[in-house]
This record gives C-alpha cells, structure tokens and sequence, in this order.
C-alpha cells in the first residue's frame, strides 16, 4: 500500500520492527494505543447504551450497534498488536502476525464503514418516506443487510490473500499498513487489491454525502412547511449523529488514497495522519451519540426519570423487538 522501505532480502521484511526503539516511535505508539483504547472503550459503552434504551431498539438502533461492533474489532487490533509493535520495534516476530492483524483490522473496520452507508440510508428513507419505513425495515429485512454487510466484508479482506501478491501487513516502523512484496527484487510497492477497495470505499462515502444532503433538503422542506410528524425532532438529532460522521470519514478516506500505495518513500507525517484519522473517526462515531442524544446525557447524569419521560415523549414501543413496524425508526 504504502513504501515498505525494504532493507532485507526476507519475505515480510517491511513489518519487522526497527530493533530499537526511537523517540518518534514512542510519540506514534503511545497515540495508536490511547486513541484506539478510547475507541474501544467508547464503543462498548455505545453497544451498552443501545441495548438499554428503548429509543434505539429499531432499525437504527441496529445498525448502528453492528457498525459499532465493527469499530471495536478494528481498534482492538490496535491495542492488541499495532500499539505494543510500535513501542517496542521487535525484529524477531513472524510476518503472519502483521499481515494477521492486517486482515483483522482491515475486515471489521470495512463492515464499520458499510454499515456507515446502511445507517445513512437509513435516516434518508425516515424522512423522506416516513409512512413506508415500517414497511421497509422489518425484522427480516434488518437482519438480512446486517448479515450481508458481515459477508461481505469477507470476501473483501480475503481478496488480499487469495488474489497472488497483494498482501497487505502492518510495519512498526512505518506506523501504518503497508505493501508486502511477494519478491524482494519486485520493483511494484503497493497492492492492487487495495488501491480498488480504498477508491471504491472513498466513492461509496461519497455517495453518502449525496444521501445526507438529500435528508437534509427534506427535512428543511418540512420545517419550511410546518408538517412535521411526533417523531420530527429525533428524526433530526439521528440524521445529524450520521452526516457529522461524514466530516471525518472522508477526511480518513482521502488521507487513506492519498497516502496508501504511494511509491514515495517522503510523508511519514500523511501516514502517520492517515492511519491515526480513521481511529479518531470510531471516537466521533461513539461519542455522535452522547451529543445527540438528550436521553443518552440525561442517563449519564444520572436522570433516569427524565430519560424516562423522554422515551415516552418519542412514542418508543416498549416491546424490545427489532421489526420495524412495532418502533419508530
């Protein structure tokens, strides 16, 4: 993906650490490992919070759990491995545990970015179509997108391993994931496999701009007209959780096709950004629904009575079943 900066003639050379440990490295590792722990933690706590309050036991609720179950497998590779790698530059570990955590990180962090799209669609449907979306997100048919956006996923991280020299590893030295090379005279440094998947990703992203901006012009309609329904006002607030998010996801993804498979060995600082914005993406993702949420601050502070009362306000079904129609998106 990015210059490997191979020095040995060994296969997966590029994600074998330095053997020391300089101050930068110290600086990179500590970044990695705080921001993906705070991910982590951020996002457990999302997954406690939808599956505690009824506000989020629907469609959206859903998704936005799968999305965030997504964000957490990808940060935990962080902690787990690309953190503690970095602070300690080791020379003596095999290349499989880099491309593991590769293909791991990589895996959760796309079904994170697709359910991105799914979420978004989502709230454009809740308001432009509020009369059909019962009718379009039940039960079967959530359950089928969250299952098809998991196997898809796997697909597409297994293109890196099955299609011949695209294989893709973390290196210590260069903080980010990068381009393992099948030949050490091999003079192409970066993985086809990845330059498609990350335009790709950049355009799906896109479009979901396009999508966020289409809610929004129907929801200043509605404003404009005085129509809006009892469910308005959250229809908003969710809307904004999912386009805020956009800001830094296309920051992540165009730092992520600039500096991926680039055959310059210059901008260890783009790298370093590059691979740290996504991270910070997942932290935005979580914390999108503490800030949009009233009901959520309220639990925090403690004000389980005026949750409550918010709840009954949006109308909520006090059953806890995911079909569409028995909730309000």
């Amino acid at each position: 993906m990015s210059p490997t900066g191979n020095e040995s003639a060994g296969f997966g050379s590029e994600l074998l650490g330095r053997g020391f440990t300089t101050p930068t490295d110290l600086i990179v590792g500590y970044i990695i490992f705080t921001l993906a722990s705070l991910a982590v933690i951020c996002g457990i706590y999302n997954v406690y919070l939808i599956k505690n309050m009824k506000i989020f036991h629907n469609a959206f609720g859903w998704f936005w759990a799968s999305r965030t179950v997504g964000e957490i497998g990808s940060n935990l590779v962080h902690v787990i491995y690309s953190g503690p790698m970095t602070l300690s530059q080791p020379i003596f570990i095999s290349p499989i545990a880099g491309i593991t955590a590769f293909t791991l990180g990589y895996f959760f962090a796309c079904h994170a970015c697709v359910m991105h799209q799914i979420v978004s669609l989502n709230r454009m449907i809740a308001v432009w179509f509020p009369l059909k979306y019962s009718h379009i997100f039940t039960n079967k048919v959530c359950k089928m997108l969250i299952t098809v956006c998991w196997i898809e996923v796997v697909f597409v991280a297994l293109a890196y391993l099955v299609i011949p020299c695209q294989v893709v590893g973390y290196s210590p030295k260069l903080y980010e994931y990068v381009f393992v090379k099948c030949d050490p005279d091999m003079e192409r440094d970066f993985s086809y496999v990845g330059t498609v998947i990350n335009r790709f990703c950049f355009g799906v992203c896109f479009a979901t701009v396009i999508s966020d901006l289409a809610t929004l012009v129907k929801i200043i309609q509605i404003r404009k007209a005085g129509n809006q329904s009892k469910t308005f006002n959250r229809d908003v607030r969710f809307f904004c959780q999912t386009s805020v998010q956009n800001i830094t996801m296309m920051i992540a993804l165009t730092m992520i096709v600039l500096v991926n498979n680039s055959q310059s060995s210059d901008g260890m600082l783009m790298q370093i950004f590059a691979f740290n914005t996504l991270i910070l993406t997942h932290i935005n993702n979580a914390l999108a629904l503490i800030i949009f949420n009233p009901e959520v601050r309220a639990r925090i502070r403690g004000g389980t009575n005026s949750s409550s009362a918010m709840e009954r306000s949006h109308k909520v079904a006090p059953t806890l079943t995911l079909d569409a129609s028995q909730t309000e998106g």
